[in-house]
């Protein structure tokens, strides 16, 4: 097995690979692919952020906190943070005092106590379940992209490229209930 952990696309037909699980829109009507899982994005700090900072209770108190945002390493641009108010869906940019270019630096960033920042809820699971990070802004988080995965057709018939998408599939339903759990959802604290 070559294993290649990456944030940036990759030409998968060019170079070569038989999947690639990717995250977000997809782009490339010349692979064959199947949606894994749905990803529920919420916002995540460190204890030691909320004890000095506190926790906003809904999305428009962000920008008085410091916050760590991804740049995407193929376009340059800033991740814009879904947050769902009502029955409409809004995207704010944050003014953040850290920004990096890969998603695990967001992860350490966070841990750090460097701020409030925008985490895949499965990916933040076992760290909430430590108690390494707190779950904010839970009520305004969304169901957002998907966890897809993709292949070239000159693949399909490979029996070890089909088994590997199967047990991807079964991996996905338990993330998807990691990223549903209950304990990972916050309700905003009275006064």
């Amino acid at each position: 097995m070559d294993l290649r952990l990456d944030d940036q696309f990759v030409d998968i037909v060019g170079q070569g690979i038989d999947i690639a699980v990717r995250l977000g829109e997809l782009t490339d009507s010349r692979l064959r692919s199947r949606r894994l899982a749905s990803l529920r994005l919420c916002a995540f700090a460190a204890p030691s952020y909320l004890a000095v900072r506190g926790a906003p209770t809904h999305p428009d108190e962000v920008a008085a906190h410091e916050t760590v945002n991804l740049r995407f390493q193929s376009t340059g641009a800033l991740f814009r943070w879904p947050f769902r108010i009502g029955d409409r869906e809004i995207e704010i940019v944050p003014s953040s005092g850290v920004i990096v270019d890969a998603s695990e630096a967001v992860i350490a960033a966070v841990l750090a106590g460097g701020g409030i920042g925008i985490i895949a809820a499965f990916i933040a699971e076992p760290y909430v379940a430590r108690g390494e990070l707190v779950p904010i802004l839970g009520d305004y988080a969304v169901e957002r992209y998907g966890i897809t995965a993709l292949w070239p057709e000159s693949r399909r018939s490979n029996p070890a490229v089909r088994a590997f998408i199967d047990h991807l599939q079964n991996a996905a339903r338990h993330i998807a209930a990691l990223g549903k759990g209950a304990h990972l959802v916050s309700r905003p604290r009275a006064g």
